[in-house]
């Protein structure tokens, strides 16, 4: 039988609200047998960036922005929803937690894209989960207490939904031991951070982290920083008494436009505060050891085309490759000269920079010395004319393949059926088993050295050598 049931909004910690505001959550206290589990809880406190998004996808696509509701956002927002087509224990099904992006600021749990419904299907338990958000979820206070979490909350939510997840999920028919975290942009990146952190060992069994951005690896933040910001934070609230508790007593949507006005460009980060994290995954990459846990990693071929002016010129392309940051620009420069798209020329410089480059040397490294890991390329372009002129394979543009939730605004063909298909089983056999292959799809290898193959997701499914390998030579001269 795959009738899916859905569990939304359940609760798996206490609300952070009041004198709980920047401190690690607390465990759940029921105060009812009974619970309402139809509804999604609103989002964690955030802009209306991500809506926006989406909004002004569905009218580049032709659609109307109204498609997307408006969203509720409260700071009281620990809950995850669970789709399964099962109530058994003994259905000992896997369990597959998804880790929504948004830069660490903005995204929520139950994004049109991630209902979890037709992933279900596949035979396994989907769980979303919600967390803190920007300033609710990244900072830190020299009054906080040393003995407890001093920072990254945003992480300590996701620990505590996973510990309720061992706890509990085995009600909802789905294996404990056999937990995989996926994610995609800043949810990747989060997974990236726990998967090197031991404070999170034994909650999770493997990861797919879907367009990774450069935070995931190198960039980190310090205990210094976080406070800074809370001082800043402070400032920009016009306190006199820049106290934790002067700054826990200020309403929510107060703190967030304050700000949103004060750090308006700041990437939230996985702060090195000695109790969740010691290092960078990156330094940690280097240095070992390095976690045995399977892994499936990839990128799409437009990360940021979508993201750059229409009227980018040539000269801009040059002043943007003088700041890479992780390959000389000059040489990076000559090798996407010859595209006569400048917009595209910078896509393939920031999506190689920032997202494949890493990607490739991580998988590398673990490969090597413990193996387990698959590199995808996801090449799929949308056969409506905005996707073919504007958009290509965007970033978050595999979402509707790997739950099954294409937008009706969307023109969905046999194509990006068999795409979703290939791709479901992929995710949802490494699920299973830790290794994506099975007999009923294309053969996936192993991403090693020498001569590296990642996998083609697009118009058809096959390996082929790993992309941007000149871009990713200067990346590795570079480190």
């Amino acid at each position: 039988n795959d009738r899916v049931m859905a569990f939304l909004g359940v609760p798996f910690a206490e609300p952070p609200i009041g004198d709980l505001r920047w401190r690690a959550p607390q465990p759940y206290s029921a105060t009812t047998s009974d619970r309402d589990a139809t509804q999604f809880a609103p989002a964690c406190m955030q802009t209306m960036r991500i809506l926006d998004w989406y909004r002004y996808l569905a009218e580049t696509f032709g659609g109307a922005g109204d498609y997307y509701d408006d969203l509720e956002v409260s700071e009281d927002c620990l809950y995850l929803n669970v789709w399964t087509t099962s109530l058994k224990a003994s259905a000992g099904q896997p369990v597959m937690v998804w880790i929504h992006g948004g830069s660490n600021k903005s995204g929520w749990s139950y994004e049109p894209n991630y209902h979890g419904h037709k992933l279900a299907q596949e035979g396994v338990v989907v769980v979303s989960v919600g967390y803190r958000q920007g300033v609710f979820g990244f900072l830190s206070h020299e009054d906080m207490d040393p003995d407890a979490p001093v920072a990254n909350f945003a992480y300590w939510d996701i620990i505590a939904a996973l510990e309720w997840i061992q706890d509990n999920i085995d009600k909802f028919g789905g294996d404990p031991s056999r937990v995989t975290l996926f994610g995609e942009s800043a949810g990747a990146q989060n997974i990236i951070a726990l998967m090197f952190s031991e404070r999170s060992e034994g909650l999770f069994h493997r990861a797919i982290a879907q367009s990774t951005p450069r935070f995931g690896l190198s960039q980190a933040s310090s205990l210094d920083a976080e406070r800074e910001r809370a001082s800043g934070l402070a400032a920009a609230l016009g306190l006199e008494d820049s106290s934790l508790a002067a700054l826990r007593s200020v309403p929510a949507p107060e703190v967030l436009e304050a700000y949103t006005e004060a750090f308006p460009a700041y990437y939230h980060v996985a702060a090195i505060d000695d109790q969740l994290f010691t290092t960078t995954a990156w330094d940690r990459l280097q240095a070992g050891p390095i976690p045995r846990m399977p892994l499936i990693i990839g990128t799409n071929d437009h990360e940021w085309y979508d993201s750059l002016p229409d009227d980018l010129s040539w000269d801009d392309v040059m002043d943007r490759a003088g700041q890479l940051e992780s390959m000389d620009g000059a040489a990076a420069l000559s090798l996407v000269r010859d595209e006569t798209d400048p917009k595209r020329a910078l896509d393939r410089l920031i999506t190689a920079d920032r997202y494949v480059c890493k990607m490739q040397h991580l998988a590398k490294q673990k490969n090597e010395l413990v193996g387990g890991a698959w590199v995808y390329h996801f090449t799929r372009v949308r056969e409506d004319a905005a996707a073919r002129t504007e958009l290509g394979a965007y970033h978050g543009g595999e979402y509707p393949y790997v739950f099954g939730t294409h937008d009706s605004y969307m023109t969905t063909t046999g194509t990006d059926l068999d795409l979703e298909e290939i791709m479901q089983s992929y995710w949802v056999t490494f699920a299973a088993t830790g290794n994506p292959n099975s007999e009923t799809t294309p053969q996936w290898s192993m991403f090693f050295g020498d001569h590296p193959l990642v996998q083609e997701l697009g118009d058809s499914v096959s390996w082929k050598s790993a992309p941007e390998s000149e871009l990713c030579a200067l990346f590795e001269d570079w480190h």
